[in-house]
């Protein structure tokens, strides 16, 4: 169990509004916690880390600070947009009335889900998601790779070009259609996972590093190739150059995990994320 006493949390310069106002609501939930609130000023988190465990999103600048962190195995807390029913998603339902502000995932030391754990499905059930679960698919004669924001790549150290090299290496080992899906896309995911409803037209599978557009589609039924700090990787294939060798494990217990690892406000209020963070 994490005591909120013991964190700090980073709200990071130049948001955009609507981040902004989010950033701000949780800093607010934090300090009523008992928390410490960092404004614009890394140096100061980092000096803070030790005596107290930072608490940081998808910031470049931390890239460094990071690698530091895990190096040192000084704790730290990492939180995004959920894995389920997030606010504005884009595949799946998203969060609705009942859930005010959607669900938002928080991890210790890592930025996805790495393991599947022994859980109830109670809060699995909570999502209302069951419907939403299809069989794993066969066939499909397209590749879709699932690109994402700058920030994401740049906080791991990566080119910002990485969807497009990975779909020149892919168009050389395949004759099935690549296609690199832009982040902010219209399109719902499941419509072009599926396109027309033919064969040919519907995806093959879902390539990405670790965007949630791969945790979307396993739970849609379409195989996913990711990077191995993905949590999809936990019922997907990791090695990219294996077209041929999708995987379709059971996903019961993976879903039951991922329920495990997001909240929503409220719970960060009552103490339910604390308590089960991990």
């Amino acid at each position: 169990m994490i005591d909120p006493h013991d964190t700090v949390f980073f709200v990071p310069p130049h948001l955009k509004k609507f981040k902004l106002d989010l950033f701000e609501r949780i800093a607010r939930h934090i300090r009523d916690l008992g928390g410490t609130i960092i404004k614009h000023d890394y140096a100061a988190l980092e000096r803070a880390a030790g005596n107290r465990i930072p608490i940081v999103g998808c910031s470049p600048p931390f890239r460094d600070a990071i690698a530091k962190w895990r190096a040192s195995g000084t704790p730290w807390i990492y939180w995004d947009r959920g894995y389920l029913r997030r606010m504005w998603s884009k595949g799946l339902p998203p969060a609705d009335h009942t859930m005010p502000g959607g669900y938002y995932r928080w991890h210790l030391g890592e930025f996805q889900m790495s393991k599947i754990r022994d859980v109830p499905d109670d809060r699995w059930r909570a999502l209302r998601l069951d419907k939403s679960v299809q069989p794993w698919r066969q066939g499909g004669g397209k590749i879709i790779i699932a690109d994402t924001l700058d920030d994401y790549w740049l906080v791991r150290g990566l080119s910002t070009r990485w969807s497009f090299g990975l779909a020149n290496d892919l168009r050389k080992l395949t004759t099935r259609t690549v296609v690199v899906r832009d982040k902010e896309s219209k399109i719902p995911l499941d419509r072009e996972l599926l396109g027309d409803g033919s064969n040919g037209a519907q995806a093959y599978a879902l390539f990405t590093h670790g965007s949630i557009a791969a945790v979307e589609a396993a739970v849609l039924g379409y195989p996913v190739f990711v990077d191995s700090s993905s949590a999809a990787a936990l019922v997907g294939q990791t090695d990219l150059q294996k077209l041929d060798e999708p995987q379709r494990p059971p996903r019961e217990k993976w879903l039951h995990s991922l329920a495990y690892c997001q909240y929503t406000e409220r719970e960060l209020c009552d103490g339910t994320l604390w308590k089960l963070l991990q």
